[in-house]
């Protein structure tokens, strides 16, 4: 019997697997939450099965749906795979790419980045999302983007391919002129301001301090790194960043001061992370560019503010050098 399945139909379902809501889905994939149901209807009767268990929230997949998940998936990892085969070796023979860059970088490197991109590959279709880090991993993990780069977070990155690009040291971040804050005996006039417990670096901060059994006091937490810049330049605290966030605050840096982490020192690696199955020669030449552009938009501006950093804030070496 000829099949007449539609990949639509395939998407619809895979990316409601994936949230268990079509509201969610619908932010994820561009479509209406109407038109996933109508997708999804479509394929369960043209399946003569039910794929979810509809009477549930958030919606569970039945036997049948999470058998029909793992041949949906290896589907477009084929499709995926048989793009990338349709390409030459040469990266500008390349058509779409979408890429996604940690928002640390929005000021300097993605820029430049973007402009070398829209030199090098003339006739491709381009388009470069900003993000936090567990939102780019997110849409790698969704097949929305090609390439992105991002934490590494500490569980891994199981079915997705990493080229390491810089050791990102954290560092105590305090008001112009102020000592490091004593771990021991926080002062209530200079309270400690946290990142996001939802993001990559407010987690590994808090592993940290919970490694150490550091207890601080929760004055407040937020998204923006330069929110907290501010806060700490404005005299109203202090946190714990990166020298990635730091380099982000330039505007700010006259109103702050620069401590090494005062106990077990630790960083986070950023990486470039791809999908597989895509071009190798792309992801060499996005690995030289922002190699680059880092080394000098990034490291060594930091280097000549913060000299203690130069030998801590450093390109790591490629895994397939």
């Amino acid at each position: 019997m000829s099949s007449k399945l539609s990949l639509l139909w395939l998407q619809a379902f895979v990316a409601v697997a994936k949230s268990g809501s079509l509201q969610d889905a619908a932010v994820r994939s561009g479509f209406s939450a109407s038109t996933l149901s109508g997708h999804l209807q479509k394929l369960e009767n043209h399946l003569g099965a039910l794929l979810f268990d509809h009477g549930k929230r958030p919606l569970v997949l039945t036997a049948n749906g999470h058998r029909f998940l793992q041949h949906a998936e290896a589907i477009f990892e084929h499709l995926t795979t048989a793009e990338a085969e349709m390409l030459t070796d040469e990266p500008q023979a390349i058509r779409r790419l979408r890429l996604g860059l940690i928002d640390d970088f929005d000021t300097d490197v993605a820029p430049a980045l973007t402009l070398e991109l829209a030199r090098l590959l003339p006739n491709c279709a381009f388009e470069h999302f900003s993000r936090p880090s567990h939102e780019i991993l997110q849409l790698l993990a969704d097949r929305r983007i090609e390439a992105g780069v991002a934490t590494v977070p500490v569980e891994g990155l199981a079915g997705l391919a990493q080229r390491p690009l810089l050791r990102d040291p954290y560092v105590v971040v305090v008001p112009a002129g102020e000592p490091c804050p004593d771990f021991s005996a926080p002062r209530p006039d200079l309270p400690f301001l946290r990142y996001s417990p939802a993001q990559h670096i407010g987690r590994q901060i808090e592993a940290q301090l919970n490694r150490l059994r550091v207890n601080l006091p929760h004055r407040m937490s937020a998204e923006s790194n330069q929110a907290l810049m501010t806060l700490v330049a404005a005299g109203q605290g202090w946190t714990i960043t990166t020298a990635t966030c730091f380099n982000r605050a330039r505007g700010l840096w006259a109103g702050l001061s620069l401590h090494p982490f005062p106990r077990a020192q630790f960083a986070r690696e950023i990486a470039l992370i791809t999908v597989p199955g895509g071009a190798e020669s792309l992801a060499g030449m996005l690995e030289t560019m922002l190699r680059a552009l880092i080394q000098a938009h990034t490291i060594e501006p930091v280097h000549a503010q913060v000299p203690f950093l130069k030998q801590h804030f450093n390109m790591l070496n490629s895994d397939l050098s």
